[in-house]
This record gives C-alpha cells, structure tokens and sequence, in this order.
C-alpha cells in the first residue's frame, strides 16, 4: 500500500540515498537537489513515497504561475524498487490525493523527450500531451512533453 510522508530529519538521509537507475540520471533532478531547493524556495512541496514502511521513492510538486497551475515537477521511484509496479501505484495515489485533499481539478507534469517509459506510464494513467517546451537552466537545455491531466 502506497502512502506519502512528509520528509523530516527522521527520514531525509533516506531520501537522499534513493537513486534513480544510472541511464535515468538526467531525467529528474538528484533528491538531494530538490530538498534544497524546497527548503530555500517558496511553494516548493515534498513528500516520501513509501510502500509500507519502506520508502521507495519521492514526489516534489507546486504552483506553477508560468503554466498556470499545479504541477507534479518531480517524481522517482528509487532503482532498486523499480519494475515493481510501484510508479504507476504512487502516482495514481498522487493523483486521488491531489483530488481530494487538495481539491485539483487539474495537474501538469513535464517529461523529458528521451524519457519514453515515464511518458508512456502516463499516458496510461490518463495524461495527454499538451506541448513540447525548452528551457535553460543552470547551464543544461531541457526539452519535454508537458502534459496535463484532468481530475
């Protein structure tokens, strides 16, 4: 069963240690990274996905006045619990989360163009394309499929 945590002192290490498989290393930022940034940044939101009592992945999500709306701007499952039918759970309970206790009609999220596993996933969870974007940022071009579902 697939729950989320907040990510405090008891678990951040572990949030830290989970890793993405080394040839899906440029398709979402390090989990180190991001708690930095949703430390430092405002309206940055983090949680632990957890099967059971493990923690298998982690989810950072936000407001995106750009789009506008809310966006799940991150999402890993780590290496070592991949192929378990994990990602499609997690976010499937992301999304019924996202419906209910926050009240989103709406949520974006951006997959890299490579990335065609991640976006074949979602598209089965109900996802559709919506444009292709690039963007710079901290000297590395992105390219992805922005794409929306709605709720």
């Amino acid at each position: 069963m697939i729950s989320f945590r907040e990510i405090d002192k008891s678990n951040y290490l572990e949030c830290i240690c989970l890793k993405v498989k080394d040839e899906q290393r440029g398709f979402v930022a390090d989990n180190a990274r991001s708690l930095v940034e949703a430390r430092f940044e405002e309206g940055l939101y983090t949680r632990a996905v957890y099967s059971g009592d493990t923690m298998v992945g982690f989810v950072l999500f936000d407001y995106d006045p750009e789009i506008p709306g809310w966006c799940m701007s991150r999402f890993m499952i780590g290496a070592q619990y991949q192929g378990q039918g994990l990602g499609k759970e997690a976010v499937s309970r992301f999304l019924d989360d996202a419906k209910e206790r926050m009240g989103l009609r709406e949520l974006y999220i951006h997959v890299e163009l490579e990335n065609t596993a991640a976006y074949e996933l979602y598209q089965k969870l109900g996802f559709r394309f919506v444009k292709q974007i690039q963007y710079e940022f901290d000297g590395v071009v992105y390219r992805e499929r922005q794409m929306k579902i709605d709720l």
